[in-house]
């Protein structure tokens, strides 16, 4: 019978260790029998329930998290209780006799996501049965929920967040609720799913799309609903090439085919990166293109999972230290990093799931992003390099992907297409300042954004109105309606409290 287990831990850490020596009042984790079955799955949101009851009662705050890959304090409940679901990562198909006529999408592919499935057993569950997810984050040991809880962008040009292949969602918010959350506007099945989780079904656009990318704030997600697509290919090419003027008009969202993208052959790319960073070497980028190509059955599929705890796990600290000692060696190992990290690729053909396999997360590094609107691309990429030049040498390296408007009153993909700007490097003061300048740099510019909930951000309260407008009402509206007081403090975290989404008073 699925259950709760509590661990006397006091004190909390996050995977890259962005967050860490987290104070604690207790840890728990929420596992399954090995036997996967619906009556298990409406044991486990009872056990949920349980604790819930529990954290009520005590007046205590509790986070559940996936993985805990978020380099900001998404995941951390200083004081408070944070809950593991990484052992609850049940998967059912939904017969397609489940699906209501009017059900916009592709019935053949819907499948129900207990709350701890990763990416990448999602991704080894579909293939083999000849399906796919449409997109993706670049690290596929995050849990499927967690990305769509911080918004995480995905990776194909032509698809929204990840959180926009979710078509209901199992929420619990009280100690008496279980909640089977779908749009008004395209409901998805006929309610006996909901009838076997035990689950009130509640028909709400408005509730769906606060709940889409809600932060822990709005109770515990304990499944999701997504829809999955056939399964394909993707070849993927990656080259050093010139900045020509055709490849900056196609960061914009401009003509790729003039742009002659590595591997193009006059294919509209499926997935596009450029790694372009002129304190490294200037008018150059490491251009990655990759080309949706129809399955092949003769195609083996091999995932080789890594160990999450691989060699050589904490040589970013070391380099850190390193740099923190010397840092005129920054250019140089910067610049070896990118030669290793970005190597050429000559058409290489794999599945979805094979492509952004399951990379290990280095302790020592850190990243930040910002969403803008794709025709500001290259402005902002100059207030980021004067930002660094600001700085001094830090071992930051910036790239942009590309998504589309992504559902989700809280989703920071806002513009209809959006350039997705990483800053990534290890985690020294100088990388930090960089971000912080970077953003400061936008605002002041005027330059509309929004910054990732998952990586390390510059959010305010001020600043998340600015980001988020009306919808940020919206998603305060429905809390409001969803939540009784013990709820709505449970539910918080100090982060939240800071940013004006929750309230540190019980």
């Amino acid at each position: 019978m699925a259950s709760i287990r509590e661990f006397d831990d006091r004190l909390w850490h996050n995977w890259h260790l962005t967050e860490r020596d987290v104070p604690i009042a207790a840890r728990f984790e929420l596992h399954r029998k090995a036997s996967a079955s619906l009556a298990e799955m409406r044991a486990g949101a009872a056990a949920v329930q349980g604790l819930i009851a529990r954290a009520f009662a005590e007046r205590r705050r509790l986070r559940a998290h996936g993985a805990t890959w978020s380099f900001s304090p998404a995941a951390s409940i200083p004081g408070g209780w944070p809950l593991g679901t990484g052992y609850a990562n049940q998967l059912f198909p939904l017969p397609e006799t489940h699906v209501p006529a009017g059900f916009v999408g592709d019935r053949t592919g819907l499948v129900l996501c207990q709350t701890g499935i990763s990416v990448a057993e999602l991704n080894m569950y579909l293939e083999p049965r000849g399906r796919s997810l449409s997109t993706s984050g670049a690290s596929n040991g995050q849990t499927f929920v967690g990305a769509m809880s911080t918004g995480t962008h995905g990776s194909s040009i032509d698809h929204p967040g990840i959180q926009g292949q979710v078509r209901a969602i199992q929420l619990i918010p009280a100690p008496d609720r279980n909640l089977w959350i779908e749009p008004a506007s395209n409901r998805v099945t006929d309610g006996r799913l909901a009838a076997e989780l035990g689950a009130e079904v509640v028909v709400s656009d408005a509730l769906f799309n606060a709940a889409l990318v809600s932060l822990g704030a709005l109770g515990v997600i304990h499944a999701v609903l997504i829809e999955s697509v056939p399964r394909y290919l993707l070849e993927t090419h990656r080259q050093r090439v010139p900045l020509t003027p055709a490849l900056r008009a196609a960061m914009m969202g401009g003509d790729y085919g003039a742009a002659d993208l590595p591997g193009a052959a006059g294919r509209r790319p499926y997935f596009f990166q450029s790694v372009v960073n002129d304190h490294i070497e200037k008018d150059w980028a490491y251009v990655t293109a990759g080309y949706r190509r129809d399955w092949d059955a003769a195609h083996v599929l091999d995932y080789a999972l890594q160990s999450k705890r691989a060699a050589g796990y904490n040589l970013a600290v070391v380099v850190a230290n390193l740099l923190a000692a010397a840092p005129g060696l920054t250019p140089a190992i910067t610049k070896a990093v990118l030669a290793d990290q970005l190597a050429p690729i000559d058409g290489r053909v794999l599945s979805w799931g094979q492509s952004f396999n399951f990379s290990t997360p280095r302790a020592g590094t850190a990243g930040s992003s910002v969403a803008v609107p794709a025709a500001q691309v290259h402005d902002v990429l100059a207030i980021f390099q004067a930002a660094l030049k600001k700085v001094g040498q830090a071992p930051a390296v910036f790239a942009c992907r590309y998504a589309v408007r992504s559902p989700g009153h809280l989703a920071f993909i806002r513009a209809p297409f959006s350039a997705i700007v990483d800053i990534d490097g290890i985690d020294t003061p100088r990388t930090r300042e960089v971000m912080a300048r970077a953003v400061a740099g936008l605002r002041a510019a005027g330059i509309r954004h929004a910054e990732h909930w998952g990586k390390l951000n510059q959010y305010s309260a001020a600043s998340v109105r600015d980001c988020f407008g009306d919808d940020l009402e919206r998603w305060l509206a429905v809390r409001a309606d969803l939540l009784d007081r013990e709820g709505e403090y449970v539910f918080g975290s100090p982060w939240l409290d800071r940013l004006g989404l929750t309230s540190p008073n019980f």
